[in-house]
């Protein structure tokens, strides 16, 4: 009985507890299922568009869809039709009115290993307003070239480059082609080479000859130069010393000269303005010397007339000379300036 006890209180509780952790663990898994399907897209709304292939090799289901480098679906479903293999492409409803009618569907790969996918590519025309492609619509796929493609095309680009370069080797194996003659000159012009080296030394040495013979020449108008110059630079300043005092004593002379010259021309200008002044005093004296004057001739023959001096002074009276006399000939006229 006590055993009894102890292991019915040692498991009390114990159906609540497995209960509980059932619970739990199913919300764990139902919340992570619920997670996968999110990142899936299986709560988004789909829409299904359609391309058929003439074969889906590298494609799978469930393979991304990209629109501009962007995932906005899947790989749905593929399956053989009369037009080859029809492939359903789920893509979400929000992208759809961003991919326009005429687009196109090829197989890319992220880099050179990297995962494959489905690229949607707008085509030419889906810049004209045709409008976005709707659920169900169909769309071209754009096959990848097989290895033999590329082959025929790396040879079609490669035959006229060998074409070209066949030409050139049978141009060049002319005897009469350019590159026959160019090479000729080249070697007669290396065959000349040693002679036109040997006058360059020769030129080389001449004037390294000339060059010496000069030097001494050189030198010793270097040197006369040089003594020149410092004779020059010793006698600079005294020169400097005597063109300065030169100076100077001009600039006093020229500026006793400006002084004079000022002066006279004041001197000048207070005459010039005291000129009329003196012509004014000068005719007011010729008036009143010609005023007294005439009192003196007044005087003079009222006095005449006056007894003690009427007597003395002796009336003027005129008188004519003889056409032969002395005075009437002039100078150089008289008789003794006649001719004999």
């Amino acid at each position: 009985m006590q055993d009894e006890d102890v292991r019915s209180g040692r498991f009390a509780g114990i159906k609540k507890k497995v209960n509980l952790f059932l619970i739990t663990a199913v919300l764990a898994f139902l919340g992570a299922v619920g997670l996968i399907g999110y990142k899936q897209g299986t709560f988004v709304r789909h829409a299904s568009i359609y391309f058929y292939a003439a074969d889906v090799f590298g494609i799978n289901k469930g393979m991304a869809v990209k629109l501009f480098g962007l995932p906005v679906g899947s790989v749905k479903t593929m399956l053989i039709s009369d037009r080859g293999v029809k492939v359903e492409l789920s893509i979400v409803s929000d992208y759809l009115t961003h991919v326009p009618k005429g687009s196109q569907a090829r197989l890319l790969r992220e880099g050179y290993i990297g995962a494959a996918n489905i690229q949607i590519v707008p085509g030419s025309d889906s810049r004209r307003g045709t409008g976005s492609i709707v659920a169900g619509d169909v769309i071209e796929f754009l096959p990848n070239r097989g290895v033999a493609e590329l082959i025929d095309e790396l040879k079609n680009q490669v035959t006229p480059v060998l074409a070209q370069l066949h030409q050139a080797i049978e141009a060049i194996n002319r005897p009469e082609s350019d590159f026959r003659k160019s090479a000729a000159a080249a070697r007669i012009l290396v065959e000349q080479l040693p002679a036109t080296n040997q006058e360059a030394r020769k030129v080389l040495r001449d004037v390294d000859r000339s060059v010496l013979a000069v030097t001494p020449d050189l030198q010793a108008s270097v040197g006369a130069a040089a003594r020149l110059g410092a004779q020059a630079e010793q006698q600079l300043p005294a020169i400097s010393g005597k063109v300065a005092t030169a100076f100077d004593t001009l600039a006093e002379a020229a500026e006793q000269m400006r002084e004079q010259t000022r002066r006279n021309g004041d001197a000048l200008n207070e005459t010039l303005k005291q000129a009329p002044a003196l012509v004014r005093e000068g005719g007011n004296l010729a008036r009143e010397g010609g005023d007294l004057v005439r009192d003196g001739q007044e005087i003079l023959g009222a006095a005449r007339n006056v007894w003690p001096f009427s007597s003395v002074v002796a009336p003027r009276t005129m008188r004519t000379l003889p056409l032969d006399s002395f005075e009437s000939a002039g100078p150089g006229r008289g008789p003794a300036a006649a001719p004999r």
